[in-house]
């Protein structure tokens, strides 16, 4: 397989760690695959990101900084960036450097067979407390909407973007947790659906920027009460 990808990254208040995470993937995916192209959706930041995608753009002709004047949200800004992939495969990854660009070729060779690969966590370097509520979480999906993954809701994905188009056209419902959706959205729709196992490491700095402890309670709250609106839709 040789077809181009995308590489889509949303990033907000990163700048103790972007610089590396563009370089390793860039080196590790990007660079191997002709006529491939990366974009960092950048997201308000405050603290010197846009400053180190401003320098890092100038030096790769692939990157493309999509700049955020003011604060979009996650769901606005994930849709807003994947719309502006331009090849027929979109690999999707958070930005925190939690994830190994090398698990991209364990995706890449199935999207022979898949519409979406995404990636399942082992030995996840995460609080205790996270690792627990994950398990609950998945549990839970897969219960009420009688589905089977590991982790349904990794940021680490590789998507057909006409099967993405196809969903992204319908409004949405979850306000945090996107990723799980869409993954539901397609299962339904008739799309194929498969895991991979991944790495993943500990966080360089900081507390997670897409879900800090302080929004858990109010996420799961969220959550909860957005699931039979979902299958309800669906």
């Amino acid at each position: 397989m040789n077809e181009p990808i995308t590489l889509v990254i949303l990033v907000h208040n990163e700048a103790d760690v972007i610089e590396r995470v563009i370089r390793d993937f860039m080196d590790k995916v990007i660079n191997k695959i002709p006529d491939s192209e990366f974009i960092v959706a950048e997201d308000g930041s405050t603290d010197g990101t846009k400053e180190i995608l401003a320098r890092l753009v100038e030096e790769y002709p692939s990157l493309k900084w999509v700049e955020g004047k003011e604060r979009l949200g996650y769901v606005r800004a994930y849709k807003r960036a994947m719309s502006l992939a331009k090849n027929k495969l979109i690999l999707f990854c958070d930005s925190g450097g939690k994830h190994d660009p090398n698990d991209f070729w364990k995706m890449y060779p199935l999207m022979n067979k898949y519409d979406m690969v995404i990636g399942y966590k082992v030995k996840r370097r995460d609080p205790f407390y996270r690792i627990i509520i994950t398990k609950m979480f998945n549990f839970l999906i897969n219960t009420y909407f009688g589905v089977s993954f590991r982790d349904i809701d990794c940021p680490l994905r590789l998507i057909k973007k006409s099967a993405y188009d196809n969903i992204a056209k319908d409004e949405w419902l979850e306000k945090f947790l996107v990723n799980y959706e869409l993954v539901i959205r397609m299962v339904y729709a008739g799309y194929r659906v498969t895991e991979v196992p991944v790495i993943h490491f500990n966080r360089e700095s900081g507390s997670s920027r897409g879900l800090p402890l302080n929004k858990i309670p109010r996420v799961i709250l969220s959550t909860i009460s957005i699931m039979p609106k979902i299958k309800k839709k669906i």
